[in-house]
This record gives structure tokens, sequence and C-alpha cells, in this order.
């Protein structure tokens, strides 16, 4: 889009001025409206849909070209540079498709037969192409493929015999590359693909170099007078600091200015409009740059409306920037400066008042409550319109709407900084008469977590209890403007304007459904649905209680077949526990016994067995008893893995467990000679050549494997690995106390990818 000059006929009058934060600022045909709370890391246009995509705070955030809110989608360390997430078993191309399904590849294509030059030729055709490999130590144990991918399907090419030719770190040097560090891979000779997404570069907000540039300011006031480094540094400034100047010491010394409110005019168009931005004031110049930046996907999507984002000074652990985060932190987040209205509903659209979807229960781990409302087919005429009049024409109900139904809860804070701002979305109300809602939580990768329910309501009573809510109050549709307003701002004052809230209530996230309850409310009133039905699309997974934290217990209920060994090995290996050099011969010979019965049986008490042996050699590793520990994992490999180790009955708790025999061996076997081959074969055996680190869940286990190639020198599966430890929370200051990890120490590669 254009920006020209514009001057307004008249002086702007004080309240012509509202901070961002209060939403409301706009011209006469345009309106400013922060569409995201929290740090943006990045922006993408796809142009065949006509779609912006945003990455902030772990998710991809679905926008119209006019910045309306249509989807999201949880990024969980599968997603490639291109827009596709691809793993070895399936891919999920919701960017282009908008399915967030996961998806089966289809008839693996050898590309080992073509030469050099055919599989370029070949390659070159696709829409979307990434790379993957695994390097064994042996060469019957590497594999290369291709993921190739066009209009919503997809299939694998197996390149082994190419190899040499694939590369998995082929980072560009583009704006979102270091805060996201999704996956970016080539092949050589094959040229970059025209991307079917294109990122969007931030430009300076102020328009800055520009013959004409896009913001004045028409003034200033003052807030908070800012001393870099806090008093002492200024003091040493003045003192010390000028010495070292004088003697040629580079940089700069502490500065003084004013932060405040800027007057800001931004010219859009032929229009302009007006806000106030909170920025410093220093040598006469506004420092927009510092935390404001311009995002134009007009340049690649034509007709798109222009954005801007405000984001966290860089300098967050500095002395005095706490006090000034406080002043700017309601500001922090994107806006869309759009055709005024564009996003709002029309008024012979709603036929009832605004409302919004609500989840109440226990926490849902780190994500957010998400679902998906059907608005009833017919929708009636307009609640407290008429009285019910029966001559009232219904209006056609809109498309399914995607919502949150809660927000993930804040990441705990660290470190001596400001608090992490969380990252969520402005929901608009709604304005329809709901049918029914899909609410999920958790991740299909999770299968103890992942829940998805659906709730079905019943049109008449729903449509009741809303007009019994506002009975006493005065005519809802006549309060939209003040409900959309607060709605946009994202907050929950009190106010008889405030939308009515649909709340599902689950007071246990496993319990039986009967224990839910689907209510009505405004501000302190509730009502329940008593017609409404709730029913498991996908049911949560009853797991027992763990006995060790670091392992997850068997997901598949018990049998009354395998009831009798289970209580035998528990038995078995509270002896164990209780004392290595009489219980654990005993625990061994059970668990051989139960691992070599019958196939069915030993496929039951796979999950059962696994857990056993994780349990044990975390108790053994924690009471600093190796022998123990290598007796155990000796044992499994040789004498139980054969056996179960495939046997996963729908139970991903086998695959966990193995990852913690893994993670627990390599903790005390990387430097023990007399146990070094165990490394070895763990890593053989437990991890394999197809093991991806982007899926995995463990964060111990990926640290440990990280500590496993830096001793024996591995870099870029270090890098891989530590960057998934760092995803599961392990914290940099561990990878810098290690001495595992002290030749990489001052390796810029291992330094970003940790911190």
């Amino acid at each position: 889009m254009t920006m020209t000059t514009s001057a307004l006929a008249n002086g702007p009058a004080q309240d012509a001025f509202p901070r961002l934060s209060d939403n409301t600022a706009g011209s006469a045909t345009l309106e400013v409206r922060k569409v995201l709370h929290g740090h943006v890391d990045g922006m993408f246009v796809v142009p065949r849909t006509r779609r912006v995509v945003a990455a902030a705070g772990g998710y991809l955030w679905k926008f119209s070209d006019q910045g309306v809110l249509q989807d999201t989608l949880r990024v969980q360390g599968s997603l490639f540079t291109s827009g596709v997430m691809f793993t070895p078993d399936h891919f999920v191309d919701w960017v282009f498709t908008g399915s967030p399904q996961r998806k089966a590849y289809g008839a693996l294509v050898d590309g080992n037969a073509l030469s050099h030059a055919e599989v370029v030729a070949a390659l070159a055709k696709a829409e979307v192409v990434e790379f993957g490999k695994k390097e064994g130590n042996k060469p019957d144990n590497a594999a290369a493929w291709a993921y190739v991918w066009a209009n919503g399907q997809a299939h694998k090419m197996d390149l082994t015999r190419h190899i040499d030719k694939v590369d998995t770190w082929c980072h560009q040097r583009t704006h979102s590359a270091d805060a996201l560090r999704w996956q970016a891979t080539c092949f050589e000779g094959l040229p970059p693909a025209r991307r079917a997404w294109t990122e969007v570069d931030p430009q300076s907000f102020a328009g800055s170099g520009d013959a004409r540039p896009r913001v004045d300011v028409v003034k200033f006031d003052r807030r908070k007078y800012h001393l870099e480094e806090g008093l002492g540094g200024q003091l040493f400034g003045a003192t010390a600091g000028v010495v070292l100047k004088a003697m040629g010491m580079p940089g700069s010394l502490p500065g003084r200015y004013w932060f405040g409110d800027a007057h800001t005019r931004l010219h859009v168009g032929g229009e302009v409009v007006q806000f106030k931005a909170f920025v410093p004031h220093e040598d006469g110049e506004y420092g927009f740059m510092h935390n404001m930046r311009w995002w134009e996907p007009a340049d690649t999507l034509a007709g798109a409306s222009p954005w801007f984002s405000v984001h966290p000074r860089g300098y967050l652990n500095h002395k005095g920037e706490a006090a000034l985060f406080k002043l700017y932190e309601k500001d922090i987040g994107l806006y869309v400066v759009r055709p005024r209205g564009v996003a709002d509903m029309p008024a012979a659209q709603r036929t009832v008042p605004a409302w919004r979807p609500v989840f109440e229960g226990p926490v849902t781990r780190s994500a957010p409550v998400t679902g998906t409302v059907e608005f009833a087919a017919a929708q009636p005429p307009a609640v407290g319109s008429s009285g019910g009049n029966a001559t009232a024409q219904p209006v056609a109900a809109l498309p399914a709407a995607h919502v949150w139904l809660r927000s993930p809860p804040p990441r705990p804070h660290a470190g001596d900084g400001p608090p992490p701002v969380p990252v969520d979305a402005l929901w608009p109300a709604l304005h329809q008469l709901p049918a029914a809602l899909t609410v999920t939580w958790g991740s299909p990768s999770q299968e103890h977590d992942h829940t998805v329910l659906r709730v079905e309501l019943a049109h008449a009573e729903t449509h009741e209890v809303m007009n019994r809510l506002l009975a006493a109050g005065a005519d809802p549709m006549k309060k939209a403007d003040a409900t959309r307003a607060r709605a946009n701002r994202g907050r929950k004052e009190a106010s008889a304007a405030d939308p009515l809230e649909l709340v599902l209530s689950v007071p246990d996230l496993k319990a039986p459904l009967d224990q839910g309850q689907v209510l009505l409310r405004s501000g302190s009133r509730q009502l329940p649905l008593l017609q409404a039905r709730l029913t498991y699309v996908v049911q949560p997974v009853e797991r027992a209680a763990r006995t060790v934290p670091s392992t997850t217990t068997p997901t598949s209920p018990p049998t009354p077949s395998t009831q009798p060994q289970r209580q035998q090995l528990q038995a078995a290996v509270a002896a164990a526990t209780k004392n290595a050099r009489t219980g654990l011969p005993a625990f061994l010979q059970q668990a051989q016994a139960m691992a070599q019965d019958t196939p069915a049986l030993a496929s039951a008490l796979a999950p059962h067995v696994t857990a056993a042996y994780a349990e044990l050699v975390n108790h053994y590793n924690r009471a600093g008893d190796f022998a123990s520990s290598a007796a155990l994992v000796r044992h499994y490999l040789a004498q139980v893995h054969p056996h179960i180790g495939s046997h996963t009955t729908g139970d991903n708790s086998v695959a966990y467990n193995q990852g913690v025999i893994a993670s627990q061996t390599l903790a005390f076997a990387i430097h023990a000679p007399q146990h070094r081959d165990l490394a070895d074969k763990v890593m053989a055996t437990l991890i394999g050549p197809t093991f991806d680190p982007l899926l995995q869940t463990n964060g111990t286990l990926m640290y440990n494997l990280a500590c496993y190639y830096a001793v024996g020198g591995d870099k870029p599966r270090l890098l891989q690995s530590a960057a998934a430890a760092r995803r599961l929370g392990k914290p940099h200051a561990q990878f810098m106390a290690d001495k595992d990890f002290e030749r990489y120490w001052q390796d810029a590669e291992f330094l970003e990818v940790v911190r």
C-alpha cells in the first residue's frame, strides 16, 4: 500500500489521540485494531488463499487479508520453513488447506535408481519439497528421503543413495529464522523452489529513509525519565567511562532521556489515523525503532491491509527497563489498519446478543482449550426484538467459527526482568444462536491428555434462557457497539453490555461426562442448559498414578487376564527397589518369563514390563547404584526388548519408557569405560535410525542425547537434540555448566541454540 502525507483540516483535539491499548483509533474510513496480544515472531502471506499468517507464542494465527482472525494451529516442532509439518509418519498442511489433521503419505517413490540429475528434475516439478536423513553408524543404517507435497497430498521419495546431497541445516537469514528456528532443508543442485507462502519482512514503523515519512508526532507527553544502566551505571559512565572513552575505548556512555506518549499521526493512503505511542525522545528523535515494526503484506498480496506490531524492548534485563515495561505492556501486540467495520457482523445477521464460549475446569497443561462453534441452521428473530414476532424471517447461519475457550496458562517467570508476555487473541464476540460446539484440549501426540468433546444444544432452550438472562436489562442489541469495543480490548469489565458466556464446566478432565455441565452466564447470574448433551469424540485415557515422575505408566486399562501377572510384577519391583542384591535377580527372572510368554500375553504385558524397567533404572541411578542399572539394562536389551519392544498395543507408554531407559543409560554410561558399550547399544536399539527429535516430549532424554553427541563430536545431532531439550524446558544454564559441552561453549551455533 502506498503511503502519502496528508494534513488534517483542523488541529486534533486532545481526545483524538487514544492509547493503542484502548483499541479505538481510526479515521473516517479506517480503524486500527489490535488482533493479537504479545510478541510477534514473524508474518507470512499465502497468495493462493489470500491469507495472512502470523507466528507468535508457538502458534500460527491465520487471518483474512483484512485482518479478521479465522483459525489457529499449535506448532509442535516439525514445521518446515516451506509451511508444511513433515514427520517420517505423517504430514500436516494446515497453512495451505486449513486442515489440522495428520495425513498419511502416498506410496513411497524409489529415487535410488535415478541419477542425481533425474532426481533434481523430478523434484523441481513439486510445489513443496523438504528433506530428511539419518546417518547411522553403519552404511546399512543410513537413510535419506524427500517430502514432496502438492494440492493437499504428499509422498516420500527414498534418496538413500543420494544421502550426501541432502542437507538438513539450510537456514537462510530472515527476520523469523532466529526466533522460530523452523526446519530448513535443501538438496545439492536443486534450485530453491518458489514458496507456497512468502515471508513479510518488517519495515521501519516511522518510514525512516522513505521519501515521505509514514508518521509525524505533534505532541509528546513526558511520563518517565530514564537513566540507562541505573544510577550506578550513570556514575560509572560519568567517571571511569569518560576516561575510557578518552583512551579510545569503543562504545557509548549510558544515556539519559524521557519516555512518554508521542501523539502520533500515521499516514495510510490518503487518510490519517491518530493514537498515542509510548516511545523514547532522545536528541530530538522519537525512538519508534526500539519497539515498533511495520508489516506490509500488500507487497505480495495486492489489496491487503497494512499491519504494525509493538514488542518488548530488547534490553529487558537492564536496570530501569522493568519500570518502563509496565508503562507499555498493554500495548504489546499485533495491530491491523483496515477498512472500518470490515470485521463486524452486519446488524441484520445478529440474531442473539453478543456471547462467547468459556471453558472452566482443571489446568490443561500448556495448551489452550480450543473449539469450533456450529450455528443453528435457521436463526430465529433477534433476541429482544418484537417480542417473538411470528412474521419475522429467519436468518441464514454463518459457517462454523474457530475460537479459544481458554488461553494457555502463563509461562513461569524466570530471571530478574519483567514477566513473559502471554500471546493471546482478542476474540470477537459471536452474534448467532449456537447449535453445537466441538471442544479440544491436549495433543494427538500425547494420547493420555488428548480429548475431544462435543456439546449439542437444544435451540429453543438456549434461545429461551438467553431471553431470561436479559429480561431485566435494556435491549441488548442496542449495546452492540459497546460490547464490541470491550471484546476487542480483551477486557472483562463488569457491565450489562458484556457478552453472555456459554460456559462448559468440566470439574475432572477424565471423569464421566455426567459430571460436566453447560451454563449460560450474565455477570453473577447463571442458568443451566439442562437439555445440552455431551459426548466424547476422542475420550481421554485413564492413567494410574506414577511412582517415578520421569516414567509414564501404561495408558491401556488392565484386563482380567493380566491382573495376576501385574500384581506379581509390582511385588517384584517393590522387592528390587528395597534390596537390589536379593530382589533384582528375582525381578529379572519374572520379567523375562512374562516377555517370553505367549505372544498375546506378552503383548498385553509389554507396557507394564517396560514401565517396570524404566522405574527401576531411575531408582538405581538416583541411588548411585550404577552396577545394578547396568545389569538391568543389559538384561532388558538381551532378554526382554527383542520379544516385546515392538508391542505397543496402541499404548504410547512403551515408546516413552523405552526413551526413559535409554536416557538413564546414557546418564551413567557415557563416562564409564566399563559401560560405554551400553551407551552404543541403547542408541542402536532404543533410539535407532528413525528417531525424530522434533516429536519427543521427554526433555531429559533429549538433554542426555545432546551430551552423548557432544562427547562424540557429532555437532549436527548435538544441535538438534539441544534445541529439542531447550524446547522441552531444559535451561540454558544447565548447558553452560555441564562439561560435556565445554568444547562448544564458544561455538556460535551452539550458543544460538541453547539461548
